[in-house]
């Protein structure tokens, strides 16, 4: 989609407050059913920037970490007055498992939120926000934040190759796939570090981080960039003012509350929806518009 298009066309500044609150409500907010809703209006943002083709990425490395800290969390916690069983010793209790799955609830919110923030959020735009105040932490953690996707393709590309060799780690016998495998991460750490001293000897020769970084895109602050932004904070206040009065909060320890929603968790849950909608709200405003335009023409 055009960058100049819906809420690609934003600022990069009321990007990334958007996401600073996105993730500031996911973690105050502790209620599953706040989560599992969050979770939805996150995933239609995903399905309607990108078809969900990045969230599918990421889809069974989430899931698999998400069950796993469900189950591990009963094991090595036991607070709780409500045990259910006894798994030899270990006491499992109805308010440990209630705590995993509200736990993982909320992690599968923020690992959502961040997914969607790698398809609005590209590097010309967090390097054009953090590039002046500090350069070289700005190519830092803009690296970093991209270092794994970047070795996922890069495997995926290797072990492609590898295989019209007839090397794979599928096949053979435990000790040939071990092999193999060495033989793939070796090969992958050195295209690695070879990107990496080309990176760092091109940046060099280009003067980065001598002096006042200049940007080909030039990103300006508009009318409909103050408008989001106090959309943004007014519907922000309002989620905050929720929380501060003990909403939006499922008591867990030492004893599970009853589950459900009150009208304070209830109006928390609207103003949160509606703040992790907001993005969506500009995209469709642009595509009436748009094709209001072209049924002119």
């Amino acid at each position: 989609m055009n960058e100049g298009f819906g809420v690609r066309s934003l600022h990069p500044s009321v990007v990334l407050l958007y996401y600073a609150g996105g993730i500031t409500f996911g973690m105050l907010l502790f209620h599953p059913l706040l989560l599992i809703a969050g979770w939805a209006a996150l995933l239609l943002l995903n399905l309607h920037l990108d078809q969900g083709k990045e969230w599918r990425r990421w889809a069974i490395p989430m899931t698999t970490g998400l069950l796993f800290l469900i189950v591990l969390n009963p094991l090595i916690s036991h607070r709780g007055r409500t045990v259910l069983y006894y798994w030899g010793d270990i006491p499992i209790t109805l308010e440990s498992v209630a705590y995993g799955a509200t736990l993982a609830a909320s992690m599968l919110n923020l690992l959502t939120l961040f997914v969607s923030y790698r398809v609005l959020m590209t590097e010309h735009k967090f390097l054009y926000l953090f590039a002046r105040l500090s350069p070289k932490a700005a190519l830092l953690v803009m690296m970093a934040t991209g270092l794994v996707p970047r070795l996922v393709r890069r495997l995926q590309e290797l072990t492609l190759i590898q295989r019209t060799r007839g090397v794979s780690v599928k096949e053979g016998s435990f000790r040939q796939r071990a092999h193999n495998g060495v033989r793939l991460v070796g090969t992958l750490l050195s295209w690695s570090l070879e990107d990496a001293l080309q990176t760092a000897d091109s940046m060099q020769a280009r003067g980065y981080g001598t002096g006042a970084r200049s940007s080909y895109l030039d990103f300006r602050f508009r009318k409909r960039d103050a408008v989001a932004l106090g959309l943004l904070a007014a519907v922000a206040l309002a989620v905050m003012a929720a929380w501060w009065n003990g909403h939006g909060f499922w008591t867990i320890y030492p004893r599970l509350e009853p589950f459900g929603l009150s009208s304070g968790d209830a109006a928390a849950l609207v103003f949160y929806l509606i703040y992790l909608l907001l993005p969506l709200g500009w995209e469709w405003r642009d595509r009436y518009a748009w094709r209001g335009w072209n049924a002119g023409i």
